[in-house]
This record gives structure tokens, C-alpha cells and sequence, in this order.
């Protein structure tokens, strides 16, 4: 008898330790992951502002290369501004719809792929927006002169010429950063410019799902 009371004292022993530590991993998950959601808010800020930003680049250039057709430099102008313009509205949509899919609710496992994807569809964009950025200042910065009544194209095409140049320089030195990055040696580099490219409340808002991850594990 001693020795079955001394059973059912341990089984209901371990049956506490059991639901108290269901207790801790259930209070744990639930402020880690209410972190990681609000941690989220500053990166569904930015892409907000990001698609406003290329909502207004259309609206504003939309009709300017319209309105100009027939003379097709400002045509060009217009459009490249107008297709940036939806370049960044697109992929802001992508991702603050991504976004929204996460359900918190699913197991960690199925967090983290979703963040996962989302890390590596925003990486992956980096060149894209990198080469776009080293180049589409000259259309604007021409179009914002000829709204002004200096047609640079006409006037002083050397000078397009040089801007040209300067843009292409600027992508060619873009692209050597990146091939550098890809290098063993630079694998803290380039890490930290993924996580850059990513967003460091993403990184974050994935540190605190391992955390949970190895919480369960334990």
C-alpha cells in the first residue's frame, strides 16, 4: 500500500508539473507572439507609405506622359515614373497582404514558414528596387525641369548624356556590391544586409518565434 500511495503521489506530481508547465508555454507563446505581431506594425508602416508614395508617383505621371504624347522623350519621362510608381505599389500590397495572412493561432511551425516566405520575397526584390533607384531620379529630375520650361533633352542633350552615364555607373558599382556580398568571407555582410533588406522588425518578430520554438523543445 506504501508503495501505491507512493505511485499515486508521483504520477499526481508529475500530472501538476505537466499542466504547470502547459501553463508557462501557453502564457510564453501568447506574449511572444502578441510581441511579434505588434513588432510587425512599423514594417505594415512603411509599405503603407511605400504604396501611398507609388499611388501618388501614378497619379502624378499617369497623365503626364498622356498628356505629352507625341513627344516621346516626356513620354519616356512619364511612363518609366508611372511604372515605378506601380513597382512600388505592387509589392507593398504583396507583402502587407502576406502579411495579413498570418494566422497566430496556427502552430509555430506554420508562423514561421509564413515569415520565412515573406523574408525571402522582400530579399529577393533588393536588386530590382537597387537598379530602379540608380536610375529613375534622371527621369524625374527631367520632367520636373521641363515642368518648369527647361527641356533639358532639347536644349542640352550632352547633358542627358552625362546623367545617363552617372546612372549606369551607379547600377554597375550596385551590381559589384552585391556580387561582393555573395562571397564566403562577407557571410556576416551579407546577413546583415538581408536582414536590412528584410526589415528589422521582421528579424525580430522571427527571433521571438525560435524563441518559442526552443521553448517547446525543452
Amino acid at each position: 500500500m506504501e508503495l501505491d500511495d507512493l505511485k499515486g503521489a508521483w504520477q499526481a506530481l508529475e500530472r501538476k508539473l505537466d499542466r504547470q508547465h502547459a501553463l508557462e508555454l501557453h502564457a510564453f507563446r501568447t506574449g511572444r507572439l502578441a510581441n511579434a505581431r505588434s513588432g510587425l506594425r512599423p514594417l505594415v508602416a512603411w509599405q503603407v507609405v511605400q504604396a501611398a508614395a507609388g499611388a501618388a508617383l501614378m497619379l502624378a505621371f499617369g497623365p503626364y506622359w498622356v498628356g505629352h504624347w507625341g513627344d516621346w522623350h516626356l513620354v519616356a519621362y512619364g511612363m518609366s515614373l508611372h511604372l515605378y510608381g506601380l513597382m512600388l505599389t505592387l509589392f507593398a500590397g504583396r507583402d502587407l497582404a502576406h502579411i495579413a495572412r498570418v494566422d497566430y493561432a496556427a502552430p509555430v511551425l506554420e508562423i514561421q514558414k509564413r515569415l520565412a516566405e515573406l523574408r525571402a520575397q522582400r530579399i529577393r526584390m533588393v536588386p530590382a528596387f537597387a537598379y530602379a533607384g540608380c536610375v529613375v531620379w534622371i527621369p524625374l529630375l527631367l520632367a520636373i525641369l521641363e515642368s518648369l520650361g527647361a527641356d533639358i533633352w532639347v536644349h542640352r542633350p550632352d547633358v542627358v548624356g552625362w546623367l545617363v552615364v552617372s546612372g549606369v555607373v551607379s547600377a554597375g558599382v550596385t551590381w559589384a556590391l552585391f556580387a561582393w556580398t555573395r562571397l564566403a568571407r562577407n557571410a556576416k555582410l551579407r546577413q546583415s544586409m538581408d536582414d536590412d533588406a528584410a526589415g528589422r522588425s521582421l528579424t525580430r518578430a522571427q527571433a521571438m518565434l525560435d524563441e518559442i520554438a526552443r521553448f517547446e523543445r525543452e
